[in-house]
């Protein structure tokens, strides 16, 4: 199997998992993972089905930045993002652990404003391991 394929796997084995380490390889092969399937499951979305829902209509939707991108979506993305939420927060929680930081930073993925906690994060997420 190869190292993509081993950050995959873990990442679900780890659903709930919130505690222990990440690698900085395995959280970004899992992230590449989650991009390409979100945009293999986008595209199925806006080409085969209906829209079902604008993704501004939802408390806090204009917080989203998926909303400004592409705010008409079907049943399959609003079901993809409460899927890969868990694993998403949970190997990222991992991952700064592996750099000596709280899990609770995580929350800088959509507080206070999405996009701007992005940039105080993702450097802590590209470091070396503190251990």
């Amino acid at each position: 199997m190869t190292e993509f394929g081993r950050a995959v796997y873990a990442g679900f084995r780890h659903y709930f998992d919130f505690r222990g380490r990440a690698s900085r390889s395995e959280f970004w092969y899992f992230v590449l993972f989650f991009c390409l399937a979100y945009i293999f499951i986008w595209l199925i979305d806006h080409f085969f089905l209906q829209p079902t829902i604008d993704i501004r209509d939802l408390p806090g939707g204009n917080l989203m930045p998926a909303g400004y991108i592409d705010p008409q979506v079907s049943i399959l993305v609003l079901a993809f993002r409460p899927l890969m939420a868990i694993p998403t927060t949970s190997i990222t929680v991992r991952r700064l652990h592996d750099v000596g930081k709280s899990g609770w930073w995580c929350v800088l993925w959509i507080f206070p404003i999405p996009i701007l906690g992005w940039f105080w994060l993702l450097p802590w997420l590209a470091k070396k391991s503190s251990g």
